[in-house]
Formats: C-alpha cells, structure tokens, sequence
C-alpha cells in the first residue's frame, strides 16, 4: 500500500469540468479522488460517508451551491475547502468569498483545457496544501486575553498600518476592517495572496464590510489618510520615501507576487517608527522578514495568535523571528489599532 493518500472529494456539476478535475488529481503521486458530486446536497452526502481530507468545489450549482454546501459541511463535518470559480463576474465571486468568510479556505479559477502547466500544479499544490489545514475554530471573543502592555505611542504617533495576509487572509481582513471605528483615519496598506483576477472582488467585498472606501493601490498615487489599499495581483508594491505608491518588479527574485516583505520592508524604510506592522493568517513565511525589518525600525508590530489563524505559517515565523511586539487572537487587532490610533 505504502504511502497514504490524501483522498480528495470533488464538487462540480459540469461532467466535463468534473472529468478533468477527476483525472488531474488522481494523476499526482499523492492524492486520490474518492468520490464525486454534482451538487452541494449531494457533497454533504458524500463528506459524511467518505470523510475526505479536502474538498475541491465549485461555486455555482444547481439545488445547492457552493456557499450553503461550505456553510453546512462547516457545521457537520469541518473539512478543509478550496473552491473554484468559473467567471470572476461579481455575483459569482461575492457568493465565494460570503463562503470564505463561512469557512472555505480560499478561491481559485476553475482550470480549462487553455490552462498551462505551472496554473494546473498550482491548483493541485493549493488542493495539497490545504488537506493539512485544521478548519475547526472555537475561538470566543469574550475570552480575557493576556496582551502586553502596549509601546507608549508619545511622540511617534503611527500614520500608516501595514498587512500581510495569505490563506485564510480575506475572512480576518473583513473581520478587523468591520470593528474599525467610524472614526479611523489611518491609511492601511494590504498585500493579501490572492489569485490576481480576484482582486478586484476582494476589494468590492471588503468595501461592504468597510466604512473606508477600499482600492486597488495604484502607481504613483499618494497614500491617503482614511483609504485602505490592496495591493495589485500581479506586480509587487512597494511605498517610496516621499511616501507614494510604486507598483512594479522587484529588484529581488521573491517566491510571491506580490511579496508581502517587500510592502513591509519598504514601509520600515518610508515611515520608520511612525507605522503599524501586522501579520495575519497564512501559509508559508513572506511578511516574517518585513515584520522584522518594520521592528527594528521602531514601528508597533502584531503577530496573529495561533488559536484564531487558519494557518499559522506566515504569523508563526514572524514570532520565531521575534518580529512581533504583540501576539494577538483576531478579534484584539481592530481594538488595538483603534486605541493606537485615536
């Protein structure tokens, strides 16, 4: 027998799409379908009978789509969910990431025949990736929460708050950007790993949670007080001294575009000590040397906790680093950034 396999259940009400996915999966070395739906009701069927590892779904279809399916299979049996998402049209997209926000873990464009290698062993690296993940979080907000004792604010008062975020990202992003008080007049910089056509739905999504109009960071503007700003997909971003948005190629070969240590290490270079550095759920190490560099240049800096990260890559490194001042659950970060700011 040797090695297990993950077993991999997939959602998809196109045959054709279903067939493909089906093949490209049972392809790998490692992973092996274990069965197959055309529907949500029909899913939920199969996640309590077979118990898959993870599962691969589409947003739209019929009798029940993707949203109620993540939604229920959230409350029988927590399993790791990647969907995939035919056309990045807006009703499509804003039904992924409501499911995202019910537990999915992240959204990627469903693959067609025109689909090069390296998008094909993307999806299934994610697919891999995510079997791992523990989905289940019983995290309470009323939990008394030990947090040091907050840097004396003084004469450095914070004019920019700086985020990185990767799997797991665009739920805890809606989260601290909806407790932000009316008032909150910081510019906040995000780099979310993000498939780049999704962009500008995450933007349209987190500008109904937001009280701040939400937008694409463009090259050459002004960072603006009281904007959030999500950087480009397919560029790097980076903040220049005279404090305006570059967007372009880095200097440096880097493992993510856009890199969330180059966003944090060139706000640890423009703003010095007068920024907010945090580092948010996801898997992987980028934003961990940017948190460092923000640290070291004086700047508060927050590490997600454990407990509250889908996955605790990116915030975990940037601990082991010693780059984070404050290790907070999710629900701490927009009180902490209000009270910082006010």
């Amino acid at each position: 027998m040797g090695h297990m396999k993950l077993k991999v259940l997939v959602v998809e009400d196109s045959r054709t799409v279903r067939h493909m996915l089906v093949s490209l999966i049972n392809q790998t070395a490692d992973m092996l379908v274990i069965g197959e739906a055309s529907d949500g009701s029909e899913a939920l069927d199969q996640v309590t009978k077979l118990g898959p590892d993870v599962i691969l779904m589409d947003v739209v279809m019929p009798k029940m789509d993707g949203l109620e399916a993540t939604r229920q299979i959230m409350q029988t049996r927590p399993t790791p969910i990647v969907l995939i998402s035919a056309t990045l049209g807006s009703s499509e997209t804003e039904l992924a990431f409501k499911a995202i926000k019910a537990g999915a873990l992240t959204v990627l464009p469903k693959p067609s025949a025109s689909n090069t290698p390296q998008e094909i062993s993307s999806l299934l690296s994610t697919v891999r990736g995510m079997a791992g993940v523990r989905v289940i979080h019983h995290w309470d907000s009323s939990q008394p929460y030990r947090t040091l004792p907050l840097a004396p604010v003084g004469k450095n008062k914070p004019r920019i708050v700086a985020i990185a975020s990767s799997t797991g990202g665009p739920a805890a992003l809606s989260e601290i950007i909806w407790h932000l008080p009316d008032n909150f007049r910081l510019p906040i910089v995000i780099v979310q790993h993000i498939t780049a056509d999704f962009v500008p739905s995450l933007v349209g999504w987190l500008n109904h949670v937001s009280k701040n109009p939400v937008q694409i960071a463009r090259h050459g503007e002004p960072v603006l007080p009281g904007v959030i700003y999500v950087a480009p997909g397919d560029n790097h971003l980076f903040l220049s001294k005279k404090q305006t948005f570059v967007v372009g190629p880095s200097p440096k070969v880097m493992p993510f575009m856009p890199s969330a240590d180059i966003m944090l290490e060139s706000v640890a270079q423009s703003y010095g000590s007068q920024a907010i550095g945090i580092v948010l759920t996801g898997m992987g190490d980028d934003g961990a040397h940017g948190l460092y560099a923000m640290r070291r240049a004086g700047a508060i800096t927050v590490a997600q906790d454990e407990a509250t990260s889908v996955v605790f890559g990116m915030p975990g490194e940037a601990i082991r680093l010693g780059a984070a001042h404050h290790i907070l659950p999710l629900p701490k970060i927009a009180p902490i950034l209000a009270s910082l700011c006010t």
